[in-house]
C-alpha cells in the first residue's frame, strides 16, 4: 500500500533526477543516453499528470470544495506537455535547440512540482490516512498501467494537446 503523497513526491524527484539526466552532456554516448532517458522522461511525465487527473484531482476537488488549485493542476499539466512536445520534436538530441527546449520544460516542471507539494499535496494530507491509501494505490496502478502502454511517445502526447 502506498501514500498517495508519497508516491507522487517520490515520482516528483525521479523527474529532477531524469532532467539533470538529460542535461549531462559529459556521457560519450550522449545521443542515445539521452533518447532513453527523454523516453523514460515522456512516460512517466504523461503518466504521473493522467493519473492525478483521473484518480487523485477529483477527491481532492471534493475535499476542498473548489477547484483552483486543481484547475491550475491541470493548466501546467497542458504546459507541460506542449514543452515535452516541443522537446520531443526536436530531432538532434545533442544540438543547442535540444537543451533550450528542455530548459524550458525543467523551468515549467520545477514551478509546477513547487506549487502542486504547496497547494495540492499539503492539502491531500488533511485526507483520512486510509484514504491516502487507497488513492496511492489507484494512482500507482493507473500511472504503471499507462507507463506500459508507452503514453510518453510523440503521437500520445501530441493526442493530449488541443488543436
Amino acid at each position: 500500500m502506498a501514500d498517495v503523497v508519497d508516491v507522487i513526491v517520490t515520482d516528483h524527484l525521479r523527474f529532477e533526477t531524469l532532467l539533470r539526466a538529460l542535461r549531462d552532456r559529459s556521457r560519450p554516448d550522449l545521443a542515445a543516453h539521452r533518447r532513453h532517458t527523454l523516453s523514460e522522461l515522456a512516460d512517466l511525465l504523461v503518466a504521473h499528470a493522467s493519473a492525478e487527473e483521473s484518480e487523485v484531482y477529483p477527491k481532492l476537488r471534493e475535499l476542498t470544495g473548489t477547484d483552483d488549485h486543481v484547475e491550475h493542476g491541470e493548466d501546467e499539466h497542458l504546459d507541460g506537455h506542449r514543452r515535452l512536445l516541443a522537446l520531443l520534436d526536436v530531432p538532434d538530441v545533442e544540438s543547442v535547440a535540444f537543451d533550450k527546449a528542455l530548459g524550458k520544460l525543467a523551468n515549467s516542471l520545477y514551478h509546477h512540482l513547487d506549487e502542486e507539494e504547496r497547494t495540492l499535496l499539503n492539502d491531500a494530507l488533511r485526507l483520512d490516512p486510509a484514504v491516502r491509501q487507497s488513492l496511492g494505490d489507484a494512482w500507482v496502478a493507473e500511472r504503471d498501467r499507462l507507463i506500459a502502454l508507452s503514453c510518453g511517445s510523440r503521437a500520445a502526447v501530441a493526442a493530449l494537446l488541443p488543436d
